[in-house]
């Protein structure tokens, strides 16, 4: 077999070829064509933004009222409560009442009517009932 030696041997060409100043200018060609704009980038989460406050916004309402009624029908007055079960029983009277009541609670009941002649003509002058009251 015959020695190969590349150095020795005849080079063929590759049939391509760079044109002068190649590498050099090859940098300021590709930015001369490449689109300085650069393209509108839209989120895949855009949509869904709008759509999570809004349910977030939905929520809340939804809770502050639910919340809000829960403290309107608790803080109904106890005293409220308490006459209109007394006025729907009809078979309690004045003295199951005062039966009921201590010294206590009889001291606060208590009204000072100053019923002076003075006061009481006052009133009664100006009312606008005054004949129904003398014709009783």
């Amino acid at each position: 077999m015959k020695d190969f030696n590349i150095n020795n041997e005849h080079k063929i060409d590759s049939g391509f070829k760079i044109p002068e100043n190649y590498f050099e200018y090859f940098s300021e060609k590709v930015l001369l064509q490449i689109n300085t704009e650069e393209p509108k980038v839209i989120s895949i989460f855009y949509k869904k933004r709008t759509w999570i406050s809004t349910i977030a916004a939905v929520l809340v309402i939804a809770l502050s009222v639910t919340i809000y009624t829960k403290m309107a029908i608790n803080t109904k007055d106890d005293s409220v409560v308490l006459e209109n079960y007394i006025t729907s029983q009809s078979d309690i009277n004045q003295y199951d009442f005062v039966n009921l009541l201590d010294k206590n609670d009889i001291e606060k009941i208590k009204i000072n009517l100053d019923l002076e002649d003075k006061n009481l003509e006052e009133v009664l002058t100006n009312s606008a009932d005054i004949e129904s009251y003398l014709t009783e």
